[in-house]
């Protein structure tokens, strides 16, 4: 079996985590959704996938990945983040979860991944982890949180951030989050706005 070596430097930070939720951040490996733009995405290649994986605690260390899996992890995890996008931007809007993307959700979870493919890490705390380097096993294991993330996530919880378009689980008090980091695009938007009541 021929192996790819990637070489991890993650390019992801803090930043890029803010949905609450591991499929909510990969819903959010768009730039802006609002907005798009052509250099707007942030998974171009294996190592973006796999260094995002760590980031978002799928993994600890990033397994080696069989060449023959790493020629369609990416447009397969591309995938997997806009059906789930489709699902989770219309459960933002109060709607129900659109059956086409939520169909090939569920077929690719139960697909990817088999019982010999999952091992148990930490039997104390019932923790389990699959072999990575299986064909398919990362989307398959995306699209399983996914699936998971629909019925179990407070579906009136599920926000889109009114300025960039990003999904995160408001989990603030009142319930009144709009900003996916009020840092980033709540102050460019407070920002606009001033500069907007100062123009004539």
């Amino acid at each position: 079996m021929v192996t790819l070596a990637i070489k991890a430097q993650s390019p992801w930070q803090d930043a890029h985590f803010v949905g609450g939720h591991p499929v909510l951040d990969l819903t959010n490996t768009v730039f802006d959704r609002n907005h798009p733009a052509e250099d707007g995405e942030l998974l171009n290649t294996p190592s973006d996938v796999l260094t995002w994986c760590a980031s978002a605690g799928l993994f600890e260390e990033t397994p080696p990945l069989p060449e023959a899996s790493a020629k369609d992890l990416v447009p397969e995890v591309q995938a997997v983040r806009e059906q789930a996008w489709a699902v989770f931007s219309a459960i933002a809007r109060g709607e129900a979860a659109p059956a086409g993307p939520f169909g090939a959700l569920l077929e690719r979870a139960g697909k990817g991944v088999g019982a010999d493919q999952v091992q148990r890490i930490d039997a104390a705390l019932d923790r389990f982890t699959a072999d990575w380097t299986a064909p398919g096993a990362i989307p398959a294991v995306l699209s399983l949180l996914a699936v998971h993330a629909v019925f179990t996530l407070p579906s009136g919880r599920v926000r889109a951030c009114g300025r960039c378009g990003w999904l995160f689980l408001d989990s603030s008090r009142g319930g009144r989050r709009r900003w996916c980091n009020m840092s980033i695009c709540g102050n460019r938007e407070k920002a606009r706005r001033h500069r907007q009541g100062r123009t004539p």
